[in-house]
């Protein structure tokens, strides 16, 4: 339960201080960064990381990062069993500081397999950001997928027999069926390429689940890196393809004019006008003749 976890991580986190060999200036040299662990996160969108980085500029870093402590052979890096020290929450002010050479605080963490850090990192997301709908479902997808892993299917720690989604559907306040379809979504959007997979999450790209969901179930052999491929590989299950490029234009194009629209609105900058002028381009590309 949220409660159980909350409490969890505190206890995780209220006793931990770097060793007198560690220093924490020494770990900020250290820190590394798991392209499998950071495409866990949904993407912030463009207005929510300007907004993020103008209030790091104004008054620092206030939350310090997570770091998760452990060895090269746990995180899966090599099997020289070295100590490493893995960014697990603040990626999005990790990278902002390293561009503007900004100091920041760290709090160590520790767990005994990658599992129970992506189990730490997708439920810890679900805690604490506003997500849209289709990035909440992501998450509970994966979650509910990490859960089925962690416990070799649906069984406890003690061997019982257990749903899964029925548990996660308790905690979260949804049907076990929500969850289920969540996971599919999840293993959906799992494969895209990563640079799609954040467009749709961060809604760059207007996809409908029942697409993403199809796409779970089809057979790929490298991730889907377009939209038309995508519609390829569904066009079984959904709609007819002239019908589904259509409608992800349209969907492009509202998003498009509302972000020119709510820009337009407010204090029009320098940097808020280039903005503009390159959303009308994207725009005028989808607008104009095919």
């Amino acid at each position: 339960m949220k409660k159980d976890f909350m409490s969890s991580m505190k206890e995780k986190t209220s006793t931990l201080m770097p060793s007198l060999l560690s220093t924490e200036e020494n770990i900020k040299g250290q820190i590394l960064i798991l392209d499998i662990l950071r495409d866990l996160i949904p993407p912030l969108k463009e207005d929510e990381y300007d907004q993020l980085q103008q209030n790091i500029l104004k008054h620092g870093v206030k939350d310090p990062l997570m770091v998760w402590e452990t060895t090269s052979s746990v995180a899966g890096i090599d099997e020289e069993n070295r100590t490493v020290f893995v960014l697990i929450d603040g990626h999005n002010r990790y990278k902002i500081c390293r561009q503007y050479k900004l100091d920041y605080r760290i709090n160590l963490i520790r767990f005994s397999t990658l599992d129970e850090v992506k189990d730490y990192m997708i439920d810890y997301q679900l805690g604490r950001r506003n997500l849209t709908t289709q990035q909440t479902s992501y998450l509970r997808g994966l979650r509910y997928i990490q859960q089925k892993s962690m416990r070799g299917g649906n069984k406890q720690a003690d061997g019982s027999a257990i749903d899964v989604s029925i548990a996660l559907g308790k905690e979260y306040g949804v049907s076990s069926r929500t969850i289920k379809r969540d996971g599919d979504f999840a293993a959906g959007l799992e494969k895209l390429a990563p640079e799609l997979k954040n467009d749709v999450l961060s809604g760059k790209k207007k996809l409908s689940k029942p697409a993403i969901t199809a796409v779970a179930k089809s057979e790929t052999t490298k991730p889907v890196e377009t939209i038309d491929e995508l519609i390829n590989k569904t066009t079984e299950n959904t709609l007819p393809v002239e019908n589904q490029k259509a409608n992800l234009i349209v969907g492009e194009v509202t998003v498009l004019e509302n972000t020119i629209r709510q820009l337009a609105s407010g204090s029009l900058t320098y940097k808020t006008c280039e903005k503009i002028i390159k959303k009308t381009h994207e725009l005028i590309e989808l607008l104009g003749p095919k």
